[in-house]
């Protein structure tokens, strides 16, 4: 599975942000400004994505806008402390983070980069269903292809009744309850898989992916335990729960993640870039510079990390 989404606080302890205070339904705004670009994994942007700001615990508090052709997305006039961020687009995994916003000064903008919803179809001759329920099983495959999530569902439905335990069903059910944002009813359903089958890692990297895709650390982090690192060949896994402990202040937990895949992808800048953020907050200005150098020598030479990373060499002189 591709990398999730990312939001990062830039310049992390270099800068004081100012201090959140008690708010009520009617005191979030203020002279806050937040700002960001939404993309897929391969840096195109993604226009009419919807980017919801909401006050934490608070679903229908806080303004909503949408990402322009280029992807780009500003909104103003908030009030200093923590907020949530959703970010929403068809065909892509929408995800969610907090975010503390300043009202002194002025963030860099946030890069977002959001996953496809995986589509892959359980294939008739290999699920071992009776031929009754072939077509309404190529009927499903044909909607999940399409990504209409919820026609998928109600065929794959009706093919579970006849298999209720077969696994590549299961796993269609669970792509197709998470293409309609039911995030619980596919992690149900991929759970089905695992306590049959206890060594699927496939499922529990996806059990781990989606409950890390909601914010849901603890849960997530417990479902990517269940996998062994060997079995783990994508960086990003290791990267995305690196960047949650980030976000919620936990740089240590944090930096031991981007360890991780700094070791399994020692060649991808990644790695490098978000471990230098967190070793900036814990004051590691030695290995801070290190990562840094390394994300200018791997990186190409127009990326926004090259960028950053010039910048944080500089302010760490």
């Amino acid at each position: 599975m591709r990398s999730l989404g990312r939001i990062i606080p830039i310049l992390l302890s270099l800068f004081v942000l100012a201090a959140a205070r008690p708010s009520t339904a009617q005191d979030w705004k203020g002279k806050g400004r937040l700002e960001g670009r939404i993309t897929d994994q391969d840096g195109k942007p993604i226009a009419g994505a919807v980017v919801k700001i909401r006050v934490p615990g608070r679903p229908d508090d806080g303004p909503t806008t949408k990402t322009d052709d280029k992807g780009r997305w500003t909104v103003m006039g908030l009030r200093g402390g923590d907020w949530k961020i959703t970010v929403e687009a068809r065909g892509f995994i929408p995800g969610e983070t907090t975010f503390a916003v300043s009202e002194v000064y002025r963030a860099n903008p946030l890069e977002y980069k959001m996953a496809p919803v995986p589509v892959e179809a359980p294939q008739p001759e290999k699920t071992g269903l009776p031929p009754e329920v072939v077509e309404a099983l190529n009927s499903g495959n044909e909607a999940l292809a399409e990504k209409r999530w919820a026609d998928a569902r109600a065929a794959f439905e009706k093919v579970l009744v006849t298999a209720p335990d077969n696994a590549p069903l299961l796993l269609a059910l669970a792509r197709s309850y998470y293409g309609e944002g039911n995030t619980e009813k596919a992690v149900e359903m991929l759970k089905k898989i695992t306590d049959k089958d206890p060594a699927n890692w496939g499922a529990w990297m996806l059990v781990a992916n989606m409950l890390l895709e909601k914010g849901r650390l603890d849960e997530g982090r417990a479902a990517l335990e269940k996998v062994p690192e060997a079995s783990i060949t994508d960086p990003n896994i290791f990267i995305n729960v690196g960047v949650l402990f980030m976000n919620k202040a936990k740089m240590e937990e944090a930096e031991s993640y981007f360890d991780k895949a700094v070791n399994l992808a020692p060649a991808k800048f990644d790695g490098y870039y978000y471990r230098g953020l967190a070793r900036i907050a814990l004051n590691k200005k030695d290995g801070a510079r290190a990562d840094f150098r390394k994300v200018i020598e791997l990186a190409p030479p127009d990326a926004g990390e090259v960028k950053d990373a010039k910048q944080y060499l500089e302010a760490l002189k």
